[in-house]
């Protein structure tokens, strides 16, 4: 799928990921159609504000015969045209109105105005109070937000609420000598507090979040929704495709606002109390080690004890709804699904760079743009798509066998 392409499929699906979650009634459907209608958007590659009904609910049928891709339009000549609120300035009056919910509209095209000029030009005030009213940063809308925030919630089901973040770990031994901080990447039941998956890994990076969450998802199922910060990784376009593909809404809880992953938090709580604290830091353990202990106390330990606020433990609270929980159709590749998605300019020799290795694919990509899709755990599969079709699978260069190939003859021999 093209840049282009997938960012409106990727718009569509954040609009219709409410009506799709979940079974509903018709009469319900149309309702919650009808509230999404209702507000306007900054709508990629297009000048409108609002979207229709009909299209929201003819997406839906899309989504639910053939998934993700069919949210993609088709092929346009037209290209994306300047919006109401350009994004620069729409992040700017964001800002500006949540440090001062009080803040009036005359008071913020004066700062907009000041701040540049050319862009507030042509921002009107009814254009204004229907982008703030769109956003919800009226002052109304903003003060009642502020005084609901902190309302206790618990999801009815399992897998309704996956809550997902990152800890701080121990030391542990580098391989080829010395130590090395590790990061523990976690997801947790919202309504069991069961952990569909949590591992140490080396890095903070999306690679092994994305490795964390793929795991969780074989083991436990799909949630509904993700809760997480507002981290870079976080809001990565490949998490919101891989979200977008198998039906996670993705749900980024407001910076100094953690209300929305306050069970997981407490779970770090408890890993450090018990866990953590009960590891000796003059023996220093591999990260081999470490998860392998991990990995115990989650299963025989954490799963397995009667957690204060269930009454249960979290093991027979999560598979008390066991029917509800949602699966990938048998013979789906996770994998795959998983893979990430980057842009590449074949060189004249026919190859190509993908994190720090060189890469051959066939003669006839030599200076084309293509799309490689691979693990970034594992690059021994990479496979090649140009113009949206497939090309087969790319060769890590062995710069060594290239060397002992014959010569190409000069004319005349």
């Amino acid at each position: 799928m093209e840049e282009k392409a997938e960012k409106i499929a990727l718009f569509r699906y954040g609009l219709i990921a409410p009506l799709v979650l979940e079974p509903l009634p018709r009469g319900e459907l149309t309702r919650r159609a009808r509230e999404i209608a209702a507000r306007t958007y900054d709508i990629p590659a297009s000048t409108r504000r609002s979207v229709s009904v009909d299209s929201l609910l003819q997406w839906v049928l899309r989504y639910r015969h053939d998934g993700f891709p069919a949210l993609a339009p088709k092929p346009r000549q037209d290209r994306g045209q300047t919006r109401a609120v350009p994004p620069a300035t729409a992040a700017l009056i964001e800002r500006l109105k949540r440090e001062n919910p009080h803040r009036t509209g005359t008071a913020l095209l004066r700062e907009l105005a000041l701040a540049d000029p050319q862009q507030q030009a042509g921002l009107s005030a009814s254009t204004l109070y229907r982008f703030l009213r769109a956003r919800h940063l009226t002052e109304r809308q903003l003060v009642l937000a502020k005084a609901t925030a902190h309302k206790k919630y618990e999801a009815q089901y399992a897998n309704q609420i996956w809550q997902s973040d990152m800890l701080f770990g121990p030391w542990v031994q580098r391989v080829g000598g010395g130590k090395m901080q590790v990061f523990l990447q976690a997801t947790l039941d919202d309504a069991s507090r069961l952990i569909p998956h949590a591992q140490f890994y080396p890095n903070q990076g999306l690679d092994n979040f994305l490795d964390c969450l793929r795991q969780a998802v074989a083991a436990r199922g799909v949630p509904a929704r993700l809760y997480m910060d507002n981290g870079k990784i976080y809001r990565s376009p490949q998490l919101a495709r891989i979200a977008a593909s198998i039906g996670i809404l993705i749900v980024h809880t407001p910076p100094y606002q953690p209300e929305g992953r306050g069970k997981i938090e407490r779970f770090f709580r408890s890993v450090r109390e018990q866990f953590l604290a009960n590891l000796d830091p003059r023996a220093l353990l591999t990260i081999q080690q470490l998860n392998e202990r991990w990995e115990h106390w989650i299963e025989a330990v954490y799963h397995r004890s009667a957690h204060s606020a269930l009454d249960t433990t979290p093991l027979l609270r999560w598979q008390r709804d066991i029917e509800r929980i949602r699966q990938l159709p048998p013979g789906t590749d996770l994998r795959r699904l998983f893979f990430h998605r980057v842009q590449r300019l074949v060189r004249r020799d026919s190859t190509f760079l993908l994190h720090h290795h060189f890469f051959e694919v066939p003669p006839h990509l030599a200076g084309q743009k293509i799309e490689a899709r691979f693990d970034p755990l594992d690059l021994t599969v990479v496979e090649i798509y140009w113009e949206g079709q497939a090309q087969g699978m790319a060769r890590l260069v062995d710069a060594v066998a290239n060397g002992q190939l014959p010569a190409p003859k000069k004319e005349g021999q």
